[in-house]
């Protein structure tokens, strides 16, 4: 009795051994040579009138080892942190771009690729944290995910040129998209931070939160910040990228490398052609009026006030030097029609407008 007792004892000390090993080496739990060698001519002193113990030894020990095996690697995958979600909204747009513009309304881009189109010269758009997406205060749609994994979701807003259009996310803020732009965006933010991409022009109310920081990506430079407002003219188009700060503060970044930070009333230019920039302090309503249906021009000239209508309308103007150096100032009502807009210009400076064609037009001084 005695004896077996003694032999119990070794074993259940062999067996700790034994499991301490494996906790030691749990990342490669097989033993090594010397220690398998060592353990085996242990356990066969000990058991060699008694292979069915020897037997059930190594059954329970293997048991107990894999046991410990499974428990490390499902504490690996619950106690792990979730890794975010990394987004390549670059991707996601050229997704976009592929599909042809049918329409010259607005169009909500849903992402299994279904197209709704709002009429009317401006649409609004107001996203809920249920899923659902409020269309012009009229009409409500469902936008959540139509699938059921954990992938982000996007939508994707076009607005043809002479069209402008708004869009409030469901954390409150809110972004108005100027004329001939597209806005790709997540239904639903991640809990890491809010990103955005936009090909044209947009102006943001980024609502405040430290926790996420909000980032509007361009095709060449991002913008980030945590709570401001700010106006980013970034078409793909063009070769000057620009971002007129109006409140708070926003730091502008190029691979995740901080080029400037911004305060209010400072306008920052990048020139992608020549891969410089310059910071400029700047009245912002001139920048910014065209959210509220209007362009305002102080002092400028008419060479600028051309191009702004060129972008917006998505005409061509032919004109002589004498014409760009002319300085004007007034505002252009958006809301109206080019021939409109035309004779408001034709009032304000001394030019004649003429149509050449659909999209051209020649400007010339009046005799």
């Amino acid at each position: 009795m005695n004896k077996k007792f003694s032999q119990s004892e070794d074993m259940n000390k062999i067996l700790s051994e034994f499991i301490e090993l494996v906790k030691k080496d749990s990342e490669m739990p097989e033993l090594s040579t010397s220690a398998q060698k060592e353990l085996w001519i242990r356990i066969g002193k000990e058991n060699k009138s008694n292979k069915r113990l020897l037997v059930k030894l190594l059954v329970w020990s293997g048991s107990i080892a894999a046991s410990i095996c499974f428990l490390l690697i499902t504490h690996h995958y619950v106690f792990s942190p979730a890794q975010p979600e990394i987004v390549n909204y670059a991707t996601v747009m050229q997704r976009f771009e592929s599909m042809p513009e049918t329409s010259g309304d607005v169009q909500l881009v849903l992402s299994n690729n279904r197209k709704i189109t709002i009429e009317g010269e401006e649409a609004q758009l107001d996203y809920r944290e249920e899923g659902w997406v409020d269309i012009n205060q009229c009409e409500k749609m469902e936008v959540k995910k139509e699938v059921e994994d954990e992938k982000t979701v996007f939508n994707q807003l076009i607005v043809p040129v002479g069209k402008r259009s708004s869009l409030t996310f469901n954390d409150g803020t809110h972004v108005w998209i100027n004329s001939g732009s597209k806005l790709v965006y997540p239904v639903n933010f991640t809990e890491q931070k809010r990103e955005i991409f936009v090909d044209g022009e947009i102006y943001l109310e980024v609502r405040s939160d430290a926790e996420r920081p909000f980032i509007v990506h361009t095709g060449v430079l991002d913008i980030k910040v945590l709570g401001t407002q700010f106006n980013v003219s970034a078409y793909a188009d063009q070769s000057e990228l620009k971002v007129v700060l109006v409140s708070g503060k926003v730091e502008i970044q190029q691979h995740n490398a901080s080029m400037e930070i911004l305060q209010p009333n400072q306008l920052f230019s990048y020139n992608e052609l020549r891969h410089d920039f310059v910071v400029s302090t700047v009245d912002v309503s001139d920048y910014i009026a065209w959210k509220d249906g209007y362009y305002p021009f102080h002092q400028q000239d008419l060479g600028t006030v051309l191009a702004k209508l060129s972008n917006y309308y998505d005409v061509q103007f032919k004109w002589d030097m004498q014409i760009k150096e002319l300085i004007c100032s007034g505002k252009l009502d958006l809301k109206e029609n080019l021939q409109e807009v035309f004779n408001t210009l034709e009032k304000t400076a001394p030019i004649k407008i003429n149509k050449i064609s659909e999209r051209e037009y020649t400007v010339v001084l009046k005799h």
